[in-house]
């Protein structure tokens, strides 16, 4: 990069942290994954156990603990809080941006790369996913940058890239398992297949490569192996490993078509112009950019649709691949009469996705917030208005034959509809998240030696953080009556609808919420005669 191209990367990355970390600790925290690893947090600091993670007492083996570490050490100094819980997964986001940037740079130059930065910032389900409390931003960044490594091994031969290699590899697998070394692995192999290279494996310093990966990435799952033995291999390596690929874990399945939707809606507002793209890269396959690129998102998306196990996030990684191909089709578009038409094309289609969020976002609300939506039009007026002006700016310029400048327009706009969003509508969906104000009530009326429990139940988790207090689970009425007769205070938590149908003499209504109902029976209470 010139010195130019350095200070238009840093001006892309302080916007991208301007756009993530603007209200990220507003807002409570969502149930299931981000309270479950804010709790794994909390539970570090508390017994002060860096090795074996724990949710509600007892052992977690789900994830490695990378993220939890990082998020530890911050809340050591600064608290626990969502802010501090989030924070890694938004900083990994910018990291993930400026990978992204390297990537275009060293497969079709440094505007490219700038372009492709960008367009993965305003990516809609990027956007989402950096602001929440999970890690698949942190193993994106990680993945993304074992690919940059890959490439300027692949281009130099150099030996401490491909060592660079094997360690961010390492980190993506101390982040969230194996998958960080198979899918970067996997594109590789591949590409080095198709272009009939098999002699540069010769260069791969394999030993200390590998010797690399294992100290960074393996250390830990070593460790807890010898500490838990096949309570933990069992569910690391089985369960939670190969099950989740080719089984179905916690009924997370999905057709073979589950992600097709997923992306497509997931890449907006560029999933306008990825068929002009493609069409562009599939006519000049012999370029490595291009055929690198086409097999990273290929692969990814083959890979996930063939898991038994399904979930949105695992598809995120394609997102940034798909964000260079698209940067570098805008790159060559004014050169080519052909490109220009493809242009126009993906206008039109850009409008069409436009009424379609509208309508999807504005049929979403009404259905999950009937009471509310009437009172969000003004705060949903302005985001829309955005949009519509990036899309409609978009067109202009088209037309106008000042193409390469239509990126920049709907950037802008879809990072003011973003910010409309975080500042005008999450704070109207938080107001009704019924679950942490609720635990806050319990946890400032808790004295030594009272229970918790929670019947038939799903926001487990938030119940756990925010009351700061172990729950009991129960499913059973009989179990849950046996739990409420037992000497001591008891708060029970659960669907107000399923508590009214188990008689629980001796118990009063503490307090209600968005439909979940929390009992408490005294001390010193009878439950029966």
């Amino acid at each position: 990069m010139t010195a130019r191209e350095r200070l238009w990367t840093c001006a892309l990355l302080a916007g991208v942290a301007a756009l993530t970390f603007y209200r990220l600790g507003a807002g409570s925290l969502w149930d299931q994954d981000e309270t479950k690893y804010a709790e794994v947090v909390r539970e570090l600091l508390q017994r002060g156990d860096w090795i074996t993670l724990f949710v509600n007492g007892a052992p977690w083996y789900v994830h490695p603990p990378f993220y939890m570490w990082v998020t530890a050490l911050t809340a050591r100094v600064a608290g626990l809080s969502e802010f501090t819980v989030r924070f890694w997964s938004g900083a990994f986001s910018v990291a993930a941006v400026y990978a992204t940037v390297l990537i275009g740079c060293e497969l079709f130059g440094a505007r490219a790369g700038l372009v492709a930065g960008a367009l993965l910032a305003t990516t809609l389900h990027f956007l989402v996913q950096s602001r929440l409390a999970v890690f698949d931003t942190v193993l994106l960044a990680w993945m993304l940058f074992a690919v940059h490594a890959f490439l300027r091994a692949y281009r130099t031969g150099r030996r401490g890239d491909y060592l660079r290699f094997f360690l961010y590899c390492g980190l993506a697998t101390l982040t969230k398992g194996p998958i960080g070394l198979v899918l970067p692995g996997l594109a590789a192999a591949a590409f080095v297949t198709v272009r009939g290279a098999w002699g540069r494996w010769r260069e791969v310093p394999w030993t200390s490569g590998l010797a690399v990966y294992a100290v960074v990435g393996l250390s830990w799952y070593g460790v807890e192996t010898w500490l838990h033995g096949r309570a933990f291999a069992f569910a690391v390596f089985g369960y939670y490993g190969l099950g989740r690929f080719f089984g179905v874990v916690e009924n997370q399945a999905g057709p073979w078509y589950y992600y097709v939707p997923i992306v497509l809606a997931g890449a907006f507002p560029w999933t306008a112009f990825w068929p002009a793209a493609a069409a562009f890269h599939g006519r000049r396959l012999r370029h490595d950019g291009s055929l690198f690129v086409a097999l990273w998102c290929v692969l990814t998306l083959v890979f996930y649709s063939v898991a038994g196990t399904k979930l949105p996030n695992y598809v995120l990684p394609i997102y940034p691949l798909a964000a260079v191909g698209v940067a570098s089709w805008w790159e060559a578009s004014e050169a080519s009469a052909r490109a220009k038409g493809a242009a126009g094309v993906s206008v039109g289609l850009l409008v069409v996705l436009l009424g379609g969020v509208c309508w999807g976002v504005a049929g979403y609300l009404a259905r999950l917030y009937p009471d509310r939506f009437h009172a969000l039009g003004h705060v949903l007026i302005w985001p829309a208005a955005a949009l519509a002006a990036g899309v409609a700016a978009v067109g202009v310029l088209w037309a106008w034959g000042a193409w390469r400048a239509a990126p920049v327009a709907l950037c802008a706009a879809m990072a003011l509809t973003w910010l409309g969003v975080i500042a005008g509508i999450a704070p109207v969906v938080d107001a009704a998240k019924p679950m942490k104000p609720l635990a806050l009530q319990i946890r400032g009326a808790l004295t030594p030696g009272d229970r918790i429990v929670g019947y038939r139940f799903d926001i487990y988790a938030s119940l756990i953080y925010y009351t700061g207090h172990h729950v009991d689970w129960i499913d059973d009425p009989g179990a849950l009556r046996a739990a409420v007769c037992a000497p001591g205070r008891v708060f029970v938590v659960g669907d107000a609808g399923e508590l009214a149908r188990v008689p629980l003499p001796g118990t009063r209504v503490f307090a209600e919420r968005g439909g979940v109902r929390i009992l408490v029976k005294p001390a010193g209470e009878r439950c029966g005669p």
